[in-house]
């Protein structure tokens, strides 16, 4: 699997045992032996709402949600800390982001047997992030992987990057898990789960230049993933300007349920709003410092000095880099 990836794009990897990106960490009582892969969980395994701290909620007729914590990726959440969820049909399951590691998606996989012995034909990354897509191998192959049409440039561009990033981070405490995408979504596709469908739409360069949304048509509940943040500070790693254009575009009212990638689902409103006045407040502030001259550097120090008036988690962290990207691309303009 890896040679085809190396061969389809182009992109040298280290030595499968060291790859980070795409691999997670072995925790004490999650798993017990390192070398081990951890698998999908068996129709046997059927287990309530709660699976070692792992839970769901059914935030919507036969649509279920587990939400990650305001934390940056590290061993002792197991990469715990996006929005991941599950919809089910009469025929199939369908999830939404596995989530930053197998371990914790071999628990929504737990929970899903819970609630249904249907297959999990689909599994949709929403983008290539690994706290959204890391866990993706805990299902089984015959789950058809879909994502973004640049997905793939992405993984090209980013998988060394991200390889010495939770080589750092992580050590040498990892088991293997790759999948590749067998879907890729060019503008919009719909999938039927038996009596429900599912419209997945691809965005242009927003939170990410690989951003997927999904609408369930039943409950009229979008899965916003990392277009949209709640509670947490917004991260930008695509184009500023972009983001609020996608978020214009996928702007309704109608909704009857928005679920952001982190913090609490709700109405367009009350999970849009801040984010729409954060990114809006962001542009115009670093505009300013560039027509004042400021350098990237002054600018990041004027930026830190603001109030958090919206009380964003991660604030230190994610607001300096926000400025960063902002005032690269901006500076262009």
């Amino acid at each position: 699997m890896l040679c085809r990836i190396q061969e389809s794009f182009n992109v040298s990897f280290p030595p499968v045992r060291h790859v980070l990106f795409w691999l997670v960490f072995s925790l004490p009582g999650m798993n017990a032996n390192a070398d081990t892969e951890v698998g999908p969980a068996t129709d046997s395994e059927v287990v309530t709402e709660d699976v070692d701290g792992f839970t769901v909620n059914e935030v919507a007729a036969g649509v279920y949600l587990h939400q990650g914590r305001h934390e940056q990726m590290s061993v002792s959440n197991r990469g715990d800390i996006v929005n991941s969820g599950f919809i089910i049909g009469t025929d199939a399951v369908a999830v939404i982001d596995p989530g930053g590691s197998v371990q914790n998606a071999r628990l929504l996989s737990k929970l899903i047997r819970a609630h249904t012995s249907l297959p999990v034909r689909y599994v949709v990354l929403t983008h290539i992030h690994p706290d959204h897509m890391a866990g993706v191998s805990a299902f089984p192959a015959t789950s058809k992987v879909i994502a973004h049409r640049h997905y793939p440039r992405a993984l090209a561009q980013r998988g060394n990057f991200y390889y010495e990033r939770f080589s750092t981070l992580f050590g040498g405490n990892i088991v293997e898990g790759l999948r590749v995408p067998d879907i890729l979504v060019d503008e919009s596709m719909r999938i039927d789960l038996g009596g429900r469908l599912l419209s997945i739409s691809a965005h242009s360069t927003g939170h990410t230049d690989n951003d997927l949304s999904v609408f369930d048509h039943t409950t009229k509940t979008l899965f916003a993933s990392d277009l949209l943040f709640a509670q947490r500070t917004p991260s930008l790693d695509g184009s500023l300007a972009g983001w609020l254009d996608v978020l214009r575009s996928i702007k309704n009212e109608d909704y009857a349920l928005v679920i952001p990638g982190h913090g609490r689902p709700g109405t367009w409103q009350e999970v849009a709003t801040p984010q729409i006045r954060y990114l809006n407040a962001l542009q115009h502030r670093v505009s300013s410092d560039l027509e004042r001259g400021l350098t990237l550097s002054e600018a990041i120090e004027a930026g830190m000095q603001e109030t958090n008036e919206e009380g964003w988690q991660l604030f230190e962290e994610i607001h300096p880099t926000n400025i960063t990207k902002a005032y690269t691309e901006l500076e262009w303009d």
